[in-house]
């Protein structure tokens, strides 16, 4: 979507900072964020839970990516994870 070069590979989380990209859209520039996964127990500060979830705290639009095969079990954990921590998520 914006050309950044963001690591990809067959397996998970291997995004390990934040990766900013911006999208051109009319006469505005929207910025995207490349986050790296959040993890069960995030929001108690597991792994870099804390980070990410400041990061995404500070968001108008918060995308979830998730496996085919795992998305509801992702996004129910993605969801638990968020609200646990005050960001509500309306689906």
């Amino acid at each position: 979507l914006t050309n950044t070069k963001s690591e990809a590979a067959a397996y998970a989380f291997t995004t390990l900072t934040c990766i900013p990209g911006v999208v051109p859209y009319n006469n505005s520039k929207i910025q995207l964020l490349d986050l790296p996964g959040i993890i069960e127990g995030a929001s108690k500060g597991k792994g870099r839970g804390k980070q990410v979830i400041a990061v995404a705290r500070t968001s108008d639009l918060i995308l979830m990516v998730v496996e085919a095969a795992k998305a509801e079990l992702q996004a129910k954990l993605l969801t638990k994870e968020l609200e646990d921590v005050g960001i509500r998520i309306n689906c």
